[in-house]
C-alpha cells in the first residue's frame, strides 16, 4: 500500500555517494532467520523485526517467561543480554483472505544477534477484528518496566471486500515480551488516515512523549512526521511533517519513513536509523537504511542526515521471495547500542533477515560534524 511521495528537497544528489562511516554485515552477510517450512504461519517469508535489549540488570527477572533451556539462559548471561526480536513472518495464503497474512513471531539472540532460541509459535497472530489481515512492522520501546509495541494493523471490516481494507497504528503492552495485551488502533488522530511506521522515543521531550509515524495519504504523505501524548500509550496529536528524502537523480520518487525507535544521547537529542524508499524510472524499487541527529531543543529538529548509510548488496538483499518478497530492499524496525557499536537487526529483500553493526561514536561525530 502506497501513495505518491511528497516532493524532495534539496538539490538532485547521487545514491552512489559513499557514507562517511563503514558498516559492516554480521555473520559474512547471510541471515540469521529465515522461513521455517514446517510452519505455515512462516514458511514464506521473515522480515522487519522489532527488536528489544534486555541488559544484565533485567536478565534474570524476564528469564523464567521465556521457556528457555538452562544451557540456553548461561549463553545469555555469559553475553551479559539478550536481544529479543518480534519479526514479521507470512506463510501459507487463507482462501477466505485471499492473501498470506503477516504473524510476529519471536526469536532470542544475543545482544551481538547471535541466534539461541526460536520459538515454533507465533507471539502474536492476525485474530483481532483490527488487525485480521496482518501485523506489520512493529516498533518495540521499554518505558519504566513496561514495553510498547507500536505496530501496523492491516484489517477488511468486511472479509471479501478489498475496497475497505486499511492500516492503523495499533498498541500492544508487556512485562516480560511474552505475554501481550492488545490495546487496538491508538487513540488521537493519527488513524483518521491510512498510517504506519509507528516508533516511540524511549524518553519525554519537553514533558511529552514523541511518536514518529508515517501517512500514507494527505498532506506531507509518505514522509516522517511527529506526535505528541502526555503518556507513551497516547492519546496522540499529530504535529505535522518532520522531514522528507532528499532528491536522488538515479531516481523518479524517493520517501522517507522511520526505523527503530530512536536512541537517546540525552540533553532531548537522539539518533535515528529511518529507510528511504525509491522509484526508478523503469519503475523498479530500491530501500535504503540512513541515519540522522534529532535534537529537541531546536526549532528543527533534525540537525543532520546521512544518507544513504546501506544500501542492497548481494544476492540475498537484492533478490527476494519469487511471490512475497520485494527486490533490492533493506528494512530495519530495531536497533540498539552495545557497548561502543551500534547493532541493527534488519530486513533484506523482504524476506529473510539479518545483522549490521557500526561504530556507535563515530556515527554521531559523522553526524554532529553534518550539524555543525
Amino acid at each position: 500500500m502506497h501513495a505518491t511521495p511528497p516532493p524532495t528537497v534539496g538539490p538532485a544528489r547521487s545514491i552512489e555517494a559513499p557514507p562517511p562511516v563503514a558498516v559492516e554485515r554480521l555473520h559474512g552477510g547471510r541471515p540469521f532467520l529465515a522461513p521455517v517450512q514446517d510452519n505455515p504461519w512462516e514458511s514464506g517469508v521473515v522480515l522487519n523485526p522489532a527488536g528489544q535489549l534486555v541488559e544484565a540488570d533485567r536478565l534474570e527477572a524476564l528469564l523464567p517467561a521465556w521457556g528457555l533451556t538452562d544451557a540456553q539462559a548461561d549463553r545469555l548471561r555469559e553475553a551479559g543480554g539478550a536481544c529479543v526480536l518480534l519479526y514479521r513472518a507470512q506463510g501459507e495464503v487463507q482462501e477466505h483472505i485471499r492473501m498470506a497474512p503477516s504473524y510476529l513471531g519471536r526469536a532470542i539472540l544475543t545482544p551481538t544477534l547471535d541466534l539461541v532460541h526460536r520459538s515454533d509459535r507465533p507471539a502474536l497472530s492476525p485474530d483481532a477484528p483490527f488487525h485480521n489481515l496482518g501485523l506489520e512492522d512493529a516498533r518495540c520501546t521499554r518505558v519504566g518496566d513496561t514495553y510498547y509495541l507500536y505496530y501496523t494493523g492491516y484489517t477488511d471490516p468486511t472479509p471479501g471486500d478489498d475496497f475497505d481494507r486499511h492500516v492503523d497504528i495499533c498498541l500492544a503492552t508487556s512485562a516480560d515480551l511474552v505475554t501481550w495485551e492488545l490495546h487496538g488502533p491508538t487513540a488521537g488522530d493519527l488513524n483518521r488516515i491510512n498510517n504506519k511506521n509507528a516508533a516511540l522515543l524511549p524518553e519525554p521531550v519537553d514533558g511529552n512523549y514523541v511518536l514518529l509515524h508515517r501517512p500514507m495519504e494527505g498532506e506531507d504523505a509518505m514522509a516522517v512526521h511527529w506526535a505528541t501524548a502526555p503518556d507513551p500509550a497516547g492519546p496522540w496529536t499529530s504535529k505535522g511533517l518532520l522531514f522528507r528524502s532528499y532528491r536522488y537523480k538515479e531516481f523518479a520518487q524517493s520517501w522517507v519513513g522511520a526505523g527503530g525507535p530512536p536512541l537517546s544521547l540525552g540533553g532531548e537529542r537522539f539518533l535515528m536509523v529511518y529507510h528511504q524508499g525509491h522509484y526508478a524510472p523503469d519503475g523498479s524499487r530500491e530501500y535504503d537504511l540512513s541515519a540522522a541527529l534529532l535534537d529537541f531543543s531546536h526549532d528543527d529538529p533534525v540537525r543532520a542526515r546521512i544518507e544513504p548509510l546501506m544500501r542492497p548488496s548481494g544476492a540475498f538483499e537484492t533478490e527476494g521471495d519469487d511471490e512475497l518478497g520485494v527486490d533490492n530492499v533493506l528494512f530495519a524496525c530495531a536497533n540498539h547500542r552495545w557497548g561502543d557499536r551500534l547493532v541493527i537487526p534488519y530486513a533484506g529483500a523482504d524476506s529473510r533477515i539479518f545483522g549490521a553493526t557500526l561504530p556507535f561514536d563515530e556515527l554521531v561525530a559523522a553526524l554532529e560534524a553534518e550539524a555543525a
